[in-house]
């Protein structure tokens, strides 16, 4: 358990690095990433290969335009923590595609009054055409249960609010049990490589549903 915690420092740190200046180019399309460590790439082999990263590689891919990635992003949030200190950082910016995957850490102290409130400030303060994760798939014991019910809060909010949903708990529950062997890091956690390429086939789904 150590071992796995100095690891996750570790992966903390050097993806703070990388993401705290913008990354890819500029004079193209405007990437724009809010969230939680797993919109740092924690877990994955560097930090490009978290699914930000793997999201701009594809946005490159597929338009044959430039992509420069802002991502606001910071380990340990919650969604109260989106709401206070990353989205007044939109401002002043106009990006092309918005994407907020955030929750888990809610769920490790979940509190459905608490995480449904702050969730209706978070969407209300997104701006349109965002790419809203639902909260992912935990499978321990009442995590399971408590991250279907936010994944479910985060649903309603954003679709009522007209922005995109990104079915990721369904996603990564279709994973099974072999999931939390094959496509998370070593503190059983953060995904991996294999798992961050699962969260951007979630999200890339629904960019591909829709015109940026």
């Amino acid at each position: 358990m150590v071992f796995r915690a100095v690891g996750t420092q570790q992966s903390v740190a050097r993806t703070r690095a990388y993401w705290s200046e913008p990354q890819g180019e500029p004079d193209g399309l405007l990437y724009v990433a809010l969230g939680d460590s797993a919109a740092q790439g924690v877990g994955a082999s560097s930090p490009d290969k978290g699914y930000v990263g793997l999201l701009a590689e594809r946005l490159r891919t597929s338009t044959g335009r430039p992509v420069q990635v802002v991502n606001l992003s910071v380990s340990g949030a919650r969604v109260a923590d989106v709401v206070e200190e990353q989205l007044p950082q939109l401002e002043g910016l106009e990006p092309d595609l918005v994407t907020v995957a955030i929750g888990g850490n809610d769920v490790r102290r979940y509190e459905t009054d608490r995480f449904a409130a702050d969730v209706d400030r978070l969407v209300a303060g997104l701006p349109p055409g965002t790419y809203v994760a639902d909260v992912p798939y935990f499978m321990h014991g009442r995590w399971e249960t408590d991250s279907a019910q936010a994944a479910g809060t985060v649903r309603t909010a954003a679709g009522e609010a007209g922005l995109v949903v990104v079915p990721l708990n369904d996603r990564l529950r279709a994973e099974g049990f072999r999931g939390m062997f094959t496509q998370t890091s070593g503190d059983l956690f953060h995904p991996n490589d294999r798992g961050y390429e699962i969260w951007t086939d979630a999200f890339w789904t629904e960019i591909c549903r829709s015109s940026l």
